[in-house]
């Protein structure tokens, strides 16, 4: 272990105050549509503890985390079921990383909306996307993503 006194020139170890502050304050996030947020980096293994990955999506993850990248989940089979599970799971994970403006889950149908609170459906599909490559990716896969996010929208688009 490095003691800075001992070894001056070594790095000063981080106060678990100053790792929690850091942790909990969030990192400014710049998405698609320009909109900025303050998003935490859990990392994939939260989801997984946390019970936020669909079944159907397990081997994708499991693949993912076994290779230390986000899952490549722009080339998943077009199966509605595992889009529509995709789908839910971003919504999850932008709910839950997202720390300001904080993100709701979507009320029930025919529930009064609260005009100030910001729903996980009123978050751009794009966004959501980007969230989620950030939140599990982090930084390193953010510009491949900015540079092939107009082709995949152009893929879906054709559909």
């Amino acid at each position: 272990m490095n003691n800075p006194t001992t070894n001056p020139g070594a790095p000063q170890v981080t106060s678990a105050q100053a790792w929690k502050k850091a942790a909990s304050e969030g990192t400014p996030l710049t998405v698609p549509s320009n909109n900025t947020c303050l998003v935490r980096t859990p990392g994939m293994e939260v989801f997984v503890r946390k019970g936020l990955i669909p079944n159907s999506l397990m081997p994708i993850v499991q693949e993912a985390m076994a290779k230390g990248k986000a899952p490549k989940s722009l080339d998943m089979p077009a199966d509605p079921k595992m889009l529509d599970e995709m789908m839910d799971l971003m919504d999850a994970v932008t709910i839950y990383c997202v720390l300001e403006p904080k993100v709701s889950p979507t009320p029930a149908e025919g529930a009064i909306r609260d005009e100030e609170t910001l729903y996980v459906d009123e978050v751009d599909f794009n966004d959501k996307l980007f969230i989620f490559q950030f939140a599990v990716g982090g930084t390193s896969d953010l510009e491949k993503f900015r540079e092939g996010l107009g082709e995949h929208l152009e893929d879906l688009s054709a559909s």
